[in-house]
């Protein structure tokens, strides 16, 4: 079992990106990382690191990774979880990117491990999608497992953004990194029209 006390204790801001495959999430954590000392976590760099450390949990995941399948959100929680504890000192906020995939994992991490304090929805058309992912080429990144996945964003991770829409800020991802980083940092200080509280200073 892992221990969240600190997790639960520290009271640090986590807000989740959502977007769907190839939205620019990672790149735009990047640089929230480097420019506000948010713990960044994506949830497919740790899914992909468990598969590559040849766990037998990491050969489960691989099996449905390569299907486009979702990944049992029991497994993605822990996976998440375990990074969280091991990281929350002197951790600022924690972005937790690519998650939640849809309802049950949203609604098991904040009964077992903490309530979301903001959510950015890098919005973007799933043609563009499509393009971009092609062009990335990981293991996850053949075109049936594409279609799968961008399917599964629009079938059960948009239910999510529906039913947090109060805790919601919606970022247009259809452009440039440098041009949607600047929204992303509003999005977390509260200047955005769909704004709520600041969450980094």
């Amino acid at each position: 079992d892992i221990d969240l006390t600190q997790v639960k204790e520290s009271g640090v801001p986590v807000v989740w990106i959502l977007g769907g495959p190839g939205s620019g999430r990672g790149t735009q954590c990047e640089h929230l990382q480097l420019k506000h000392g948010y713990v960044h976590l994506s949830s497919g760099d740790l899914l992909r690191h468990e598969v590559m450390s040849g766990s037998k949990r990491g050969l489960q995941i691989f099996k449905l990774m390569e299907m486009g399948e979702l990944v049992p959100a029991e497994i993605v929680i822990d996976i998440v979880a375990e990074a969280m504890a091991a990281k929350v000192q002197g951790a600022t906020g924690f972005l937790i990117d690519g998650f939640p995939a849809d309802m049950e994992e949203a609604e098991k991490f904040e009964k077992q491990v903490v309530p979301v304090t903001r959510i950015v929805y890098l919005e973007l058309p799933s043609e563009e999608m499509m393009t971009r992912l092609t062009k990335r080429g990981n293991f996850d990144d053949k075109k049936e497992a594409i279609i799968k996945r961008v399917e599964i964003f629009e079938k059960k991770t948009l239910p999510v953004i529906e039913k947090y829409c109060h805790k919601v800020v919606k970022v247009n991802a259809n452009r440039s990194a440098v041009d949607i980083f600047p929204d992303m940092l509003s999005a977390l200080q509260g200047e955005l029209t769909s704004g709520g509280r600041a969450v980094i200073q």
